[in-house]
């Protein structure tokens, strides 16, 4: 080996003739690049020009149109739900009724109180994979929105990669005129994967700037303690009273794109556009729901009591103490006994915490009253007769009376029941 190129690799310098080569391999791999891209563009034109018979199939599976920028082209498919369309037990008029001030508390975003429905934009997006990553598309996205009274869907459709950026391009001037963002899950799938693909694309993200109502966690919030699961389909069958009938399987949609890529027939789309569609519908039905929920206008019934309580758990969570107070002093009258008794429960530890302990003893002293062996209600009316009143013997033989009650039971309650009649039998001075 030369002197020259010991030198060179001892000292890391690269060489003329290896810069030479270290560029021109990336000016191939640009162009192999670009012919690649341009190439499948071509296909893409030419095979709807050549096969006519499979682009009329398309409007006619799925009627709907070609639109195009300054990026290129895609698909779109547009319905129109009248407001005496049906969805479930609820029609698109009801939708409309949607509380504003409801839907910034279940949103965590005081923003959406100032706004109305219609500035609302649903998404839902269908894509080449289900775990996400930078390779994953989102070949369909669905959006809803009202106009006047009707709620419109429209499908944007990318027949393939190259479309992309076009229909990305569409959506971001959809998404600046809307004041606010609607999806089931989008917090951690959809609005991620888009953004990633809007960077992919170089083009600026217009959902993150979004206030954001993911209708995913208030849902599981108010009516995950009665759902076998959180899925949305599971909410449309058991809340909103909607049977898709034969549904599409979310882990077969990126195969029915794939298959579409290689043979071109719409067939393999149908039922994906379908369910996308319900999809979007559906978010506007639940958003409704969980508001009527959280304002107290829902279903009331026995059964849905549990409903409202979540609610009012909630709506202290959000700081709105004033309201979710009055709604458990209305759920202390239930007649489902479990929500009656955990919504006493709920309010006295906020009476507590406020330090209103008249209110606080008044609540423990009806549930033994209830419930002679209400081990929650003993206990805390043992720490205020203790503490507050003075009064360690009374703290001694309401503890003793409750223990005698639930003797047999084991449980944590019982051992801290135990563990304070020992500590109060040695202040009392007991033996």
């Amino acid at each position: 080996m030369a002197l020259k190129d010991r030198l060179q690799r001892l000292t890391g310098e690269k060489s003329e003739a290896t810069q030479d080569h270290r560029e021109k391999t990336l000016t191939d791999l640009r162009h192999r690049i670009e012919a690649v891209t341009t190439g499948r563009e071509r296909r893409l034109q030419a095979g709807s020009a050549a096969d006519p018979k499979k682009a009329h199939l398309l409007q006619e599976l799925l009627p709907g149109e070609e639109r195009e920028n300054e990026h290129g082209r895609f698909y779109s498919v547009e319905a129109a739900l009248k407001p005496s369309h049906w969805h479930g037990n609820q029609c698109v008029a009801d939708f409309l009724s949607a509380d504003m001030d409801a839907l910034s508390v279940l949103a965590g975003n005081a923003d959406l109180a100032a706004m109305t429905v219609r500035d609302g934009l649903y998404l839902d997006t269908e894509t080449t994979g289900l775990s996400g990553g930078t390779g994953t598309v989102a070949f369909l996205i669905g959006l809803g929105w009202f106009e006047g009274s009707t709620f419109v869907t429209r499908q944007l459709f990318v027949r393939d990669y190259p479309e992309e950026r076009a229909c990305l391009a569409y959506l971001r001037e959809l998404a600046k005129a809307k004041g606010f963002l609607v999806t089931f899950n989008g917090k951690a799938f959809d609005v991620n994967l888009l953004s990633t693909r809007f960077i992919m694309n170089r083009l600026p993200d217009p959902l993150t700037g979004l206030p954001h109502l993911d209708l995913l966690h208030p849902t599981r919030r108010l009516l995950g303690h009665r759902l076998e699961n959180s899925r949305l389909g599971t909410v449309e069958q058991q809340v909103l009273g909607l049977e898709r009938g034969d549904d599409i399987p979310g882990w077969e949609i990126p195969e029915r794109y794939f298959r579409w890529l290689r043979h071109r027939h719409p067939r393999f789309m149908v039922d994906v556009f379908r369910h996308n569609h319900l999809d979007v519908v559906s978010m506007s039905a639940l958003a409704r729901h969980l508001s009527e929920i959280l304002t107290g206008e829902g279903d009331r019934s026995k059964e849905r009591e549990g409903d409202h309580l979540a609610a009012a758990r909630l709506l202290i969570d959000r700081t709105r103490h004033e309201q979710g107070r009055s709604r458990l002093h209305e759920l202390c009258a239930s007649c489902h006994l479990q929500v009656s008794r955990e919504a006493r429960r709920q309010l006295s530890l906020h009476l507590k915490r406020d330090k209103d302990w008249k209110a606080a003893v008044a609540i423990w002293e009806e549930m033994l009253l209830a419930d002679p062996a209400d081990c929650f209600a003993c206990e805390e009316l043992a720490k205020w007769y203790e503490h507050r009143d003075k009064s360690p013997d009374k703290a001694l033989c309401l503890v003793c009376a409750t223990l005698e009650l639930i003797s047999g039971h084991h449980s944590d309650e019982q051992e801290r029941l135990t563990y304070r009649r020992t500590r109060l039998e040695k202040k009392c001075g007991k033996p």
